[in-house]
């Protein structure tokens, strides 16, 4: 991080990363707009993307709402899109269905609208997953989507596709989603 870093970028890195189940509880998340961050504790959970030496480590960082006349908050978004939606409602939750599938025996399904999806019982093992691998920090901010370009550049986290083009994973992750897709099965 650099000397003029954003408040929001020294928040996401500053805070202690919180376990999803403390971020579900009354004292978690707050239902308020800003930024999230996904941080990753073990390296060897996703071994094929690049990362810093020492935990925890930075995936992705996302906004709630993200643009004025949304509702959604960071609580909202966390709580119901990444940690208890489906793939289509996450591309969080896609990217990590992208990297994990085929080695956790996952079948990925595509609906006749071309919707990335599981079956229950796999998008519950994405959430498991999650839980066990996976830890958040938020920062509050007002407008978020006035940011998230800033804030994305100046982080860098390689599940982000959008505003980080140069980062060294953007590629093979666009890769990966795209051939998680290819390798769906028609939604029964």
């Amino acid at each position: 991080m650099n000397e003029s870093a954003h408040p929001v970028v020294e928040e996401l890195r500053g805070r202690e990363p919180v376990a999803l189940e403390n971020a579900r509880g009354p004292s978690g998340i707050p239902a308020a707009p800003g930024f999230y961050a996904w941080w990753l504790i073990n390296r060897a959970a996703l071994p094929d993307v690049p990362l810093g030496a020492s935990p925890p480590h930075l995936l992705y960082v996302g906004i709630a709402p993200s643009r004025a006349s949304s509702r959604a908050t960071l609580r909202s978004r966390v709580l119901g899109n990444h940690i208890g939606g489906n793939l289509a409602a996450s591309t969080f939750r896609r990217s990590l269905a992208a990297l994990l599938w085929r080695r956790e025996g996952w079948t990925p399904y595509v609906t006749a609208k071309r919707t990335l999806r599981f079956t229950a019982d796999e998008n519950a093992a994405l959430t498991a997953w999650q839980f066990e691998h996976l830890r958040l920090t938020w920062a509050v901010a007002p407008k978020p989507w006035t940011l998230e370009a800033q804030i994305i550049t100046d982080l860098q986290p390689p599940f982000n596709i959008d505003h980080n083009a140069a980062h060294p994973f953007c590629e093979a992750m666009k890769q990966a989603r795209a051939d998680c897709v290819a390798g769906a099965a028609p939604w029964p």
